[in-house]
């Protein structure tokens, strides 16, 4: 156990850090509200695969716009896809929003893929610029495959339902967004406009305010006109606030990925354990602890699956025993096969997999996983190889070889506190019962399981003096 109480107090200031970094992770920081002309627009941009993360970004930046008084939001949008979930809670907050929302695949060779077919449409002004493409809906799994006949029936009416109502709220062909959804249809920039799917076609940002100044658009019944003379939105921007990922949405999109998040709560768990295992090392622990609350932030973004979580850090475990109380290899195979299964279940729920908008496989590239388990198995073949090699200690018979020597007590001892003796930290007890105070050296005189039965070892008192009688003659 001493090994364990020495790092009790490393690991509790590593969780601490990395509670505050979880805490810092949380949903998004609010933006202090200022003032802005009423006849500022403010620009915000979904980027790479729609997911939770990018949901809260739109839905705190629409916020935004609307309680500091923007005339209008212009959403840019690049993206192949993303979770469902996430897509309609896009869709919700455009359709609740109380400014108009233009929508705009862009720049050139962009594409509204899949799920970002539903949020382009569900702008109250469509636009795309040229060399773009829009569409691909239909619905698959989380890892890419198709779904079970039942469930793909089901979320595919939901889908094209969703769609249909979207088309027919802004007078857009729902027959060919709803192909989208059944055929998997794309389409191109021309003929999304001769199929009335967008409203207008823009080379630019700066092109596309120039084509929206004096546009009309409902407002929950009010017809508002867009006024966009004076506003620019490329470099260099005049009234356009460009509202892009904070620092904490960016940390939580880079390691949202599952090769990313597989290798945190890889190394996380490794750290932790080695910090365990090897108390007073410090920077194990606090990276482990750190690396893992990044791990389970991103979790929040992806579909995880807890069994794989489990195995990961089971590997990790079985991996550092071997390193220490084995040597036999045993250990080490267990940790190889536990590593592999776990991060290949990583991101596979044993349920049906929940449904994606077409878009990207959700799981651990599986050079990631060669790589990873190749490692794993050098280590453990070094590992056994060096145990073979070294020469067998004699097998101990008597009594604990720290029986005798001396130990500097660490907590103090009341009757029980800690000591440390022979470079390490041990759980002690005074023999007699007595506090023996910090800081004081003590004899070991037995052990009892773990724990060192211990006398305080002072210095020999004076010899008393004898008084001086007189002589008697």
């Amino acid at each position: 156990m001493s090994w364990a109480i020495r790092g009790f107090r490393t690991l509790r200031l590593a969780l601490y850090l990395a509670l505050v970094l979880a805490a810092l992770a949380a949903p998004v920081v609010a933006h202090a509200k200022t003032t802005a002309p009423a006849d500022r627009a403010y620009l915000l941009h979904v980027n790479g695969d729609i997911d939770p993360n990018h949901a809260r970004y739109l839905r705190s930046s629409l916020d935004r716009a609307q309680r500091d008084g923007g005339q209008f939001a212009i959403i840019e949008i690049d993206t192949p896809g993303g979770d469902l979930d996430s897509m309609r809670d896009m869709v919700k907050h455009i359709l609740a929003s109380k400014i108009p929302v233009v929508t705009f695949v862009g720049p050139s060779g962009a594409r509204a893929g899949s799920a970002g077919t539903f949020v382009t449409v569900a702008g109250h002004i469509a636009a795309m610029a040229p060399g773009t493409n829009i569409g691909a809906a239909t619905p698959i799994s989380g890892t890419g495959e198709d779904l079970p006949a039942t469930l793909a029936n089901k979320v595919t009416n939901d889908a094209a339902a969703l769609i249909r109502s979207l088309a027919t709220l802004y007078g857009r062909n729902a027959d060919k967004l709803e192909a989208t959804v059944r055929q998997a249809t794309s389409y191109t920039v021309q003929e999304a406009i001769d199929s009335h799917i967008v409203d207008m076609t823009a080379n630019g940002l700066n092109d596309l305010l120039a084509k929206l100044d004096g546009r009309v658009v409902s407002i929950t019944g009010n017809q508002v006109t867009l006024h966009t003379a004076g506003i620019a939105c490329e470099k260099p921007r005049t009234n356009c606030a460009d509202l892009n990922l904070n620092w904490v949405q960016r940390i939580i999109n880079f390691i949202s990925d599952p090769n990313v998040s597989g290798l945190l709560l890889t190394l996380g768990s490794l750290g932790l354990l080695i910090e365990l295992f090897n108390p007073g090392l410090i920077f194990p622990g606090i990276f482990g602890a750190i690396a893992l609350a990044l791990a389970f932030v991103s979790f929040g973004n992806l579909p995880v699956n807890y069994a794989g979580v489990g195995l990961v850090m089971f590997a990790a475990l079985l991996f550092l025993l071997e390193l220490h109380f084995s040597g036999h290899g045993i250990l080490g195979v267990g940790s190889i096969i536990s590593f592999i299964i776990g991060i290949i279940l990583l991101f596979e729920p044993f349920a049906a997999d929940p449904p994606n908008i077409s878009g990207p496989s959700l799981r651990v590239s599986f050079w990631l996983v060669g790589t990873l388990g190749a490692a794993f198995a050098a280590a453990v073949a070094a590992i056994v190889f060096l145990a073979w090699r070294s020469p067998r200690a004699p097998v101990m018979a008597g009594p604990h070889p720290l029986v005798g020597q001396m130990g500097v007590v660490t907590r103090t001892l009341d009757p029980t506190g800690t000591v440390q003796a022979g470079g390490e930290l041990w759980t002690a007890r005074a023999a007699a019962g007595e506090r023996v105070a910090e800081g004081e050296p003590v004899r070991i005189i037995k052990t009892d399981g773990l724990t060192l039965i211990v006398e305080p070892e002072r210095p020999p008192s004076e010899p008393e003096a004898r008084p001086d009688w007189p002589s008697q003659s």
